[in-house]
């Protein structure tokens, strides 16, 4: 008798979850799934093979929470809310150049948190860009970096995430420090508006921060946006101030006056439309 045949009788759980992913046609290997996907399709398979019709997706989820980040899941995490599905078969996982869950268990333990490549500025605000060396393994020009901003705690949280949810050591390219949370928010506007007129932002992906860019580019907006003065070995770092002062300094009294008053706090529907938010 298969197996899944009397676990379906049970509540939904791990066992269920490995059964069933184990079953032809429903993950396909080397394929990136969003969890919610996960959970909504094996909660769906569950209720068609005669588990309980009742069964509800957040009591799924709760269960996928742990499983999912287990050495027996034929997943693996690539980034936050994604996993691939290796199957149960290493010599798929070798196929498709991919190691399995588990052959983690091998690798010399991550020791403390990554520096910056780039380090700008003072502060204990921050604007960081990072991304996984695999990444950089799709395309020789440009390959998905995350251009975010955290704060005191936030940044601890961030670094933390990098060695305990990441399946490989991240390459943590820069971070421009900032002296409060403004001007932390004012600089990482700057930049994504920056690559997002050259669409390259990557809509594909989970929140508004990856783009599609290299070291290269960024620097290269680095410089445009705070000043040439504030990259590694200048005398001094141009404050963000400076450079929105000089762009708008032809702008009259009348002219300002016209901007919307919620104008900083919805800039990308004002620029990009509502559809963008």
């Amino acid at each position: 008798m298969d197996l899944i045949e009397d676990l379906v009788k049970e509540r939904f759980g791990t066992a269920v979850a490995r059964e069933l992913s184990r079953k032809p046609g429903l993950f396909e290997h080397g394929k990136l799934y969003p969890r919610s996907h996960i959970t909504e399709t094996l909660r769906d398979e569950f209720v068609r093979r005669g588990g309980d019709d009742d069964t509800r997706k957040d009591a799924v989820a709760r269960v996928l929470k742990k499983w999912l980040s287990g050495p027996s899941c034929p997943f693996r995490k690539e980034m936050r809310g994604r996993y691939r599905f290796l199957g149960f078969d290493a010599t798929i996982g070798q196929a498709l150049g991919i190691a399995r869950p588990d052959s983690a268990k091998g690798e010399a333990p991550r020791t403390g948190a990554p520096s910056p490549v780039q380090e700008i500025g003072a502060g204990s605000y921050e604007v960081y860009a990072w991304y996984l060396p695999r990444y950089q393994a799709t395309s020789e020009n440009r390959w998905p970096i995350k251009i975010g901003k955290a704060g005191p705690d936030g940044l601890s949280r961030r670094l933390s995430d990098f060695h305990e949810n990441l399946p490989e050591e991240p390459c943590y390219l820069l971070r421009i420090r900032c002296a409060n949370d403004r001007e932390a928010r004012d600089r990482e506007a700057l930049l994504h508006a920056w690559f997002r007129s050259r669409g390259q932002e990557l809509n594909d992906l989970p929140g508004k921060e990856w783009f599609l860019t290299n070291p290269r580019e960024i620097a290269d907006a680095v410089g445009n946006i705070i000043g040439a003065n504030a990259l590694p070995g200048s005398a001094r770092d141009l404050e963000i101030e400076d450079v929105i002062n000089d762009a708008f300094k032809d702008v009259t009294a009348d002219d300002w006056a016209r901007l919307p008053a919620d104008l900083t706090d919805r800039l990308d529907d004002y620029l990009y439309g509502r559809d963008r938010t």
